[in-house]
Parts: structure tokens; C-alpha cells; sequence
């Protein structure tokens, strides 16, 4: 897999391609959802479209009527039952408006919440290498932003637009019948204010573009004002004036350019407005003419002073829903190549099921992060067998957390082959692999939910089974903590919530085994979860850990060298390479990098000096 799969959509179509694409997409959504709402939406723009030209029409019949009434009661019957016509097309068309305000409301709200619903579900299935990817998060946000900001509004532009110029039809041929040029020279000066509006929202597209990295980090900096654990460090290390500093300067920055566009768009758009006053003053004066030469009536003055201020208006209205448009199809068109996604190859063969994990192997396993050469793991190979007790160990930044990732499938290797059961890893169905695998990451989560959660999380099918939860949560030595509080299992690990608690660093390591033991798995992965832990409270969680998995194929990765003296195998990993494997017993007699390791942390414990 490439390393920018999430991308291709965007990077390969043509543009307008993928703006047909994205509206397809968007008007089948929205009908199945709600057809019949749908439908009645695009009558009441049909008829709001028809009212404009009728209002022009009976305003100057009326001003006609009235100007000649002299007495005559006849004449003002009629002129007062065109005065009520007038208002009610007014009264109709500001019904018809907010008819569709709330109907698009309403479409609005299901519509996006299943969009947001696709694309969590999307998000699961992407492949993690995917979150390793800058550009990635970049297109989450524009992705977010389609859905944030209504992406299918879109749609109801389009329906404005094609509303807007049914208006501007019925208008023109009042126009026409005074003069050929007024239509286009209304046009005219119109259009610079259109083109200044897709301007502006192109200008506005790249802006959010090229601030979208410093305001993830300008984000990340205000979100640590907010979060308890970075509070310590900096109240500890007095960092509050150096982060405030350095969130001005992220703000400034961002917010500097969306002033200098905000500037740019008032001096385009005085110019714009300037043209569009001087056009209509000379469409006026124009009119004035007419007047003047007995060519036209009072009343056909003012109606078609109107349809002039009108046809601005439908003219700026079209320009203002074709630029929203063009903003939001490129945020529909990221969130499109997302919800198309495809994780797994076309034209393959019916996925094996992995019922029970007899052997995992990696054949000459490389992998590289996206926009890198770096090879986090560099032709490796290892085979796994069923019961077997393997520890992984190395520096810092030897690939281990990797290669975990890889052997769970959770990476796509860049060369090389996972095999499960002896069977590739694109042959089989991954999920029912997973689903016999458990592991506890060395960033595990710590979800601020409740405890039932916190451990259920690991089997859903036991988020209900009071009686199996306590099972596991007495097996790790937290049963006795959970039952003294009020709300028990229900009880919330977080103090942001009424009758919340929170935990030590060793008791949430507990939770994270009852979560990983809670499931039935061949094979349980410790991801060198104890780094943060004392001496005692690691060996603890270690004990605990390989008691709960007798008899179980288990993979331990640390940098420490104590417990891998229970391990059948020891691997030893160097910038992705495996350098050494063998016992406890082999790997010292053989005096390389694994004897200097625990050389070296053994040390502490020789030196008196210490």
C-alpha cells in the first residue's frame, strides 16, 4: 500500500470530475434519506423563483393603477387588490424561504450525522500507517470541516442557483422589452464581483491549507492549559509564560493571514460594489430617459428600478452560492476519499477465517513510516509458534513497538510477507485474527469512562456480566477497590465527572490486563507498558501477567532485561534489525549486545557507588 493511498482520490481526478462525483454522491444521500422532504424542497425554490418576476409585474401594474385612479372607484379597487397581491407574493416568498430554511435544516442534521457515522466507521477500518501520515491528518480536518460546516449545502446551492436563474429569466424579458443592453450590461457588472468570490474562496481554500500544521500545534498547546497531566509539568517546570508565549505566536501567525485575506476581500469587494452602483446609476439615469421621452410610465419606472435591484441581487446571490460551492467541494472531495477508502484489494479470492492461532512468521519484514526512507524494521524475519514465550528487547528506537504493530497486521509491510497459520496475510479475514489477539500497548488507554468500560472494552460481549468482570478484576487485585466504591463497575475513572475517581499509575496498568485478559486470545502482546512504573510494581504487573496467560502464545517487548529470563526466546533488535536470538543462558555466554545490556543495567546494582 502506497504511502499516501488516503490521497489518491484528490491527487488523480480531474476536478470537475470530482465535483460531479461528490454531487451524485451527495443528491443519493439526501433522497434516501428524505425523499419526500427533498422533493417538496426543490417546489418551494421553484416557487420562490417564480415570485420576483411576479412582484416586478404587479408593482408596476399597481403604480400605473394608483397614478390614475382621479375618482375613479373602480380603478381603486382594483389598484388596492394589486397592492394585496404585491404583499402577499412578498409575505409568500419570505414563507417560501424559511419553509426551506427549516426543511434543509432537518435534511441537514440526519445527513451529516450519517456522514459523521460513515466516516467514523471508515476511520476504524483505515490502516494505522495511514495515522502516521501528515497529509492524512490534513485531510481529516478538511474532511471534518465538509461535515462541521453542512458539505451537503452544497446541493442546496446548486437547487439556488438553478432557482436564482429561473428568476433571472422571467426579469430578463421584462427588461428586454425596454432595451436589448440592459441584461447584459446588469451582467456585466456583476461579474467582477463573481469572479472575486471564487477568488476569495480559492484564496481562502490554500490560507486554511497552509495554517492547517501550525494550528494542529497551536491546538495541541491550548488543549495543554486544559489537561491535568501537562498542568504538573507546568506548574513544576514554570513553563506557563513560555507556552503562553508560544500560542500567541501560533495564533498570530494563523490569525495574520486570515486578516490579510479578510483585507484583501473588503478592497475587492468595495471595488466590486463600486462597479455595481456605478452600472445601476447608469441603468437609472437610463430609465430617467425613458421617462423623459414618454417612452415609460411612472409605474414601469419603479417596477423595473426594482427588477434592476433585483437582478444584483440574484446575480450576487449566484456568485455567492457558486463560491460556496467551489469551497465546499473541495472539503466534499476530501471527504469523499475517505468514505471511498478501500482497505482491502479488489478481485481476491473469499478471506480465510483464523479460528485458532497455531503459528505467526514474518519472511523479510521491512517497513518504512510514510515520507520516510528511515527502515523502522529491515528484513526481518521470525516465526512464532503456538505456546511459545518470546521477549523482544533493544534500545529505544530499535523497531520493536513496530515490528508488534506488523505481526498484529495492525502495519502493512512495505516489502515482505505476514503469514498466519502459514497462510498470507492478504489471504485471510484480519478481523478474526485480531479477534483471537490481545495486547497492552505501551500507550494503552485510559478512557475517561467507566470501569465497566474500561474492562468490558477488551470483550463487549461481557460489558453487561458483572460476575465476569469482577472474575478478572480479582484475578489482577482491583475486585476489593472496585466494590468499595458507591457506583462499583459503573464508577467513572475520571475527576472531570460528578462521582468520578481516578487511579495510580499501577492501578490503571491492572486495568489494561483485566481489559487484555477479559478476552479469550492465542496470543497476548506486553508492550513494555511498565516503563513508568517502580522496580516492585513492574515486577507485580509481570507476575500478574504471566499467570494469566499459561498456556498462551505471548510476546513481551522491553528494553529491561530481568524478565526475559521466563522466555523461551529472546530477540534482540538493533535500528530494525534482529541482531541476536537465543535463551537467557545462550545470550550471555555469547557475550554481544544482550550481555552488554544487562551489563550495563546490572551495573546498578553492583556499584556501591550507587
Amino acid at each position: 500500500m502506497t504511502e499516501e493511498t488516503i490521497l489518491v482520490t484528490e491527487k488523480e481526478e480531474k476536478p470537475f470530475k470530482a465535483f460531479i462525483r461528490s454531487q451524485i454522491y451527495f443528491l443519493k444521500l439526501i433522497y434516501k434519506e428524505y425523499p419526500k422532504s427533498f422533493m417538496f424542497f426543490g417546489l418551494l425554490v421553484l416557487l420562490s423563483s417564480i415570485c420576483p418576476p411576479l412582484i416586478v409585474l404587479v408593482n408596476k401594474e399597481a403604480i400605473d393603477k394608483i397614478s390614475t385612479i382621479n375618482g375613479d372607484p373602480n380603478t381603486f379597487k382594483f389598484a388596492v387588490f394589486l397592492l394585496f397581491i404585491y404583499f402577499m407574493l412578498n409575505y409568500a416568498t419570505s414563507v417560501f424561504s424559511e419553509m426551506e430554511n427549516y426543511i434543509f435544516t432537518k435534511i441537514s442534521i440526519t445527513v451529516n450525522y450519517v456522514l459523521k457515522t460513515l466516516m467514523l466507521k471508515k476511520l476504524i477500518q483505515i490502516p494505522l500507517k495511514e495515522f502516521e501520515n501528515s497529509m492524512f491528518y490534513d485531510s481529516m480536518k478538511l474532511a471534518d470541516m465538509a461535515i462541521g460546516g453542512n458539505g451537503i449545502k452544497v446541493v442546496q446551492n446548486l437547487i439556488y442557483i438553478i432557482g436564482s436563474l429561473i428568476s433571472l429569466i422571467g426579469i430578463f424579458g421584462i427588461l428586454l422589452t425596454i432595451h436589448w443592453s440592459l441584461p447584459f450590461a446588469l451582467f456585466l457588472s456583476t461579474l467582477p464581483g463573481i469572479i472575486l468570490a471564487f477568488w476569495s474562496k480559492l484564496k481562502g481554500y490554500y490560507i486554511e491549507k497552509d495554517i492547517s500544521e501550525k494550528e494542529r500545534e497551536m491546538n495541541f498547546t491550548d488543549g495543554l492549559f486544559t489537561d491535568k497531566r501537562s498542568l504538573k509539568e507546568i506548574k513544576m517546570y514554570n513553563l506557563g509564560e513560555y507556552l503562553l508565549n508560544k500560542w500567541k505566536k501560533l495564533f498570530e501567525f494563523t490569525q495574520d493571514k486570515k486578516i490579510s485575506l479578510a483585507l484583501w476581500e473588503l478592497k475587492s469587494r468595495s471595488f466590486a460594489s463600486l462597479l455595481l452602483q456605478l452600472a445601476s446609476f447608469g441603468v437609472s439615469i437610463f430609465l430617467v430617459y425613458q421617462i423623459f421621452d414618454a417612452n415609460l410610465s411612472i409605474g414601469s419606472y419603479v417596477a423595473l428600478l426594482t427588477a434592476v435591484i433585483t437582478v444584483q441581487g440574484l446575480f450576487g446571490s449566484i456568485g455567492g452560492n457558486l463560491g460556496d460551492i467551489f469551497e465546499i467541494a473541495i472539503y466534499n472531495n476530501a471527504l469523499l476519499s475517505i468514505l471511498n477508502y478501500d482497505e482491502l484489494p479488489k478481485g481476491k479470492s473469499p478471506l480465510s477465517k483464523i479460528n485458532n492461532i497455531e503459528n505467526i512468521s514474518l519472511e523479510n519484514a521491512t517497513f518504512c513510516y510514510p515520507n520516510s526512507n528511515v527502515k523502522v524494521l529491515d528484513n526481518v524475519s521470525l516465526h512464532i509458534n503456538k505456546g511459545d514465550n518470546i521477549s523482544i528487547v533493544g534500545y529505544n528506537g530499535s523497531g520493536k513497538t513496530t515490528l508488534a504493530y506488523c505481526i498484529l497486521g495492525l502495519f502493512d509491510l512495505e516489502k515482505g510477507n505476514l503469514k498466519v497459520n502459514n497462510k498470507l496475510a492478504d489471504t485471510i479475514d484480519m478481523n478474526s485474527f485480531l479477534n483471537k489477539t490481545s495486547a497492552i500497548f505501551q500507550d494503552f488507554m485510559r478512557y475517561k469512562y467507566s470501569i465497566r468500560e474500561n474492562v468490558g472494552f477488551g470483550d463487549l460481549s461481557k460489558l453487561h456480566n458483572d460476575d465476569e468482570l469482577y472474575a478478572i478484576l480479582k484475578k489482577v487485585e482491583l475486585d476489593n477497590k472496585v466494590k468499595s466504591y458507591s457506583n462499583g463497575l459503573d464508577t467513572y475513572l475520571t475527576k472531570e465527572l460528578p462521582n468520578g475517581t481516578e487511579l495510580s499509575g499501577g492501578e490503571w496498568q491492572r486495568i489494561a490486563l483485566a481489559r487484555s485478559f477479559i478476552k479469550k486470545s492465542d496470543l497476548i502482546i506486553l508492550d513494555e507498558p511498565t516503563a513508568a512504573l517502580d522496580p516492585i510494581s513492574e515486577l507485580k504487573v509481570f507476575d500478574t501477567f504471566y499467570k494469566l496467560s499459561e498456556g498462551k502464545t505471548t510476546l513481551t517487548i522491553s528494553h529491561r532485561i530481568g524478565p526475559t529470563k521466563r522466555s523461551d526466546l529472546i530477540i534482540v533488535m538493533d535500528k530494525g534489525r534482529i541482531v541476536e536470538q537465543g535463551t537467557f543462558e545462550e545470550l550471555i555466554k555469547k557475550q554481544g549486545m544482550f550481555y552488554k545490556m544487562y551489563e550495563s543495567q546490572s551495573i546498578w546494582y553492583k556499584d556501591d557507588s550507587c
